[in-house]
């Protein structure tokens, strides 16, 4: 209790006396003496958010819904300690994606709706979680393939990297015509992509036939009933397979990056992997 106060007590006129003058205060005067006495709460500011428009979209058959957009932030301090506790390339970039995008249309990100968009719109989210993080350029160092010369190649995310987005965004399966006939494949989404990157212990062979059994859905107009029929496919059918799930495929392409070398000025191919992205 202040000195003040105390005398107030003992001394009734002086009491009467503070009261009149507080009632007397303007309360733009008030604001400025509570002001004095009182701790500036701090400010937490959140990184911007960036929409993205999605290459292929979330597609509703039943309703038609289309929800075309995403939201995405910069990551920051929390994940990137989180992040850096896994040591698996591949699971890493799953996190970079759950952590770093925020909304799916209107909705907020969980994992149904990241396993739900195709494989390609994962990969441009990543991208764009990246550019927003770090920035759209990428230095690197290297040898010119044709003139052996040692040069720093810039590389920019937003205009390097070519990007295909799916045509038809209501149209997520096709047909392939094959020895064995007519093979219906739908486009690989995010939960193919979650299976593949687990089968960390896989050949290059197995994946294939992962892949395959996750997006054939039957042969012949005969749906796929025991997953080794896939595997009983002729090698060149699961090529030719292979090859067409790629050239339907949205999304971006970055094994095709190329820069001019500043001494013999030819084109030097420069491809990267997304894992390539966050470890430069």
């Amino acid at each position: 209790m202040s000195q003040e106060t105390i005398s107030s007590i003992e001394n009734p006129e002086l009491a009467n006396q503070l009261v009149q003058a507080a009632l007397a205060m303007s309360p733009e005067e008030e604001v400025q003496s509570l002001e004095v006495n009182t701790t500036p709460t701090p400010k937490i500011v959140l990184p911007p958010s960036d929409e993205v428009t999605l290459l292929a979209g979330l597609y509703n058959p039943f309703t038609g819904e289309l929800v075309e957009t995403a939201e995405i932030r910069e990551l920051n301090g929390n994940d990137e300690e989180a992040i850096s506790k896994i040591t698996d390339y591949g699971r890493s970039l799953l996190s970079i994606l759950q952590r770093g995008t925020v909304k799916i249309g209107d909705k907020p990100c969980t994992q149904d709706l990241l396993d739900s968009l195709l494989a390609g719109d994962r990969e441009y989210l990543i991208i764009k979680i990246r550019i927003a993080t770090f920035g759209a350029e990428i230095e690197l160092e290297g040898k010119c393939t044709h003139c052996d010369e040692l040069q720093k190649f810039i590389i920019n995310l937003e205009s390097d990297v070519s990007i295909t987005p799916l045509e038809e965004k209501h149209i997520r399966s096709f047909t392939v015509d094959c020895k064995v006939g007519e093979v219906r494949v739908d486009l690989p989404n995010g939960a193919v992509q979650r299976k593949l990157i687990s089968s960390t212990d896989k050949t290059s062979a197995e994946l294939d036939s992962i892949l395959l059994k996750e997006c054939i859905t039957d042969i012949n107009g005969l749906p796929i009933m025991d997953p080794n029929q896939v595997k009983k496919l002729g090698m060149q059918d699961r090529r030719t397979l292979l090859k067409a799930i790629t050239d339907k495929n949205p999304g971006p392409d970055l094994s095709t990056i190329a820069k001019n070398c500043s001494s013999c000025g030819l084109e030097v191919p420069i491809p990267l992997t997304l894992a390539d992205l966050f470890r430069l």
